[in-house]
């Protein structure tokens, strides 16, 4: 257990055999075929496997993802070009954690301190389309919805489920205060039927950067999707809030109660953490001050 592999064990509870490890999956060919797609596009990615004799480890939707969202570098200057990046740029070949000097955004609306620990965890299970004589999911969140009675988080991919936002609406004018959580790349979609609430926050998340060895960019998406009440509820699962998943997709969610729930608290809470308020959100005097500050 003293060799280096072991030490990302060492904080963890219990003892570890040398079978019970997995060495990390990482190969450098991977990362070389996703900077020639980036850099060349498709056909040099193609090219590339094929000389290196690799499978296609891409699905035609991460391609297509890839090359639509990479974000390249700013052309370098003469000097950069001769002495090279800076000492801390890095790229996808290291992993360090990056640590923004902006400050955490506060929940400010309010926040219940809840002793999860004292709680015994339930858990229910529920389908869509539902099994008979149980509700259908959509049924359950509004209720739950219209029962809370000191916050609602949302964690959501794709929000345009109408009925559930007028409830969260609703909920927000009777004095709850609502945060919403959405995926960066459809917020949009739900901007459609937003509305600016005074008792209500709504900011977006992405999923985590990949850094190309040129300097490339892309971001991932934020696939979580929970609705946690009064943080003594939190249903979660694949149930995303759009008429799709209400009228014709298959999916289950699970209604957590007790102990559990302090996970989903905790979670909230760090992407909370790690959102941003949309450009379209922010008030106009905001968007001023940014810009007076670039310039």
């Amino acid at each position: 257990m003293d060799s280096p592999e072991f030490s990302m064990l060492s904080s963890l509870r219990g003892d570890f055999k040398t079978e019970d490890y997995i060495q990390p999956h990482y190969k450098e060919s991977y990362r070389l075929a996703i900077d020639q797609l980036v850099r060349g596009g498709r056909d040099k990615y193609q090219e590339f496997i094929k000389e290196e004799r690799l499978g296609s480890f891409l699905s035609e939707d991460e391609l297509l993802f890839i090359a639509a969202n990479a974000e390249q570098p700013p052309l370098q200057t003469e000097t950069e070009e001769i002495n090279g990046p800076p000492e801390n740029q890095s790229s996808s070949g290291t992993y360090w954690p990056i640590h923004s000097d902006v400050e955490a955004p506060d929940l400010d609306l309010g926040w219940p301190e809840v002793m999860h620990e004292l709680l015994q965890t339930k858990i229910d299970l529920l389908f869509q389309p539902p099994r008979p004589n149980n509700p259908t999911i959509k049924e359950v969140i509004r209720r739950h919805i219209q029962d809370a009675r000191q916050v609602i988080a949302i964690v959501m991919d794709v929000f345009t489920d109408v009925d559930i936002f007028k409830e969260i609406v609703d909920a927000s004018v009777r004095g709850v205060p609502v945060y919403v959580l959405l995926d960066d790349s459809h917020f949009k979609d739900f901007l459609t039927m937003a509305e600016n609430q005074d008792n209500m926050r709504v900011r977006t998340a992405k999923g985590h950067e990949y850094l190309c060895r040129s300097g490339a960019k892309f971001h991932g998406a934020m696939e979580q999707r929970f609705l946690l009440v009064d943080c003594h509820t939190a249903i979660y699962g694949s149930y995303s809030f759009t008429w799709s998943f209400e009228k014709i997709n298959l999916s289950m969610v699970q209604i957590i109660k007790g102990h559990l729930v302090k996970s989903y608290d905790e979670e909230f809470r760090t992407l909370y953490a790690r959102s941003t308020v949309p450009a379209e959100l922010c008030p106009v005097e905001s968007l001023f001050q940014l810009g007076a500050h670039l310039i």
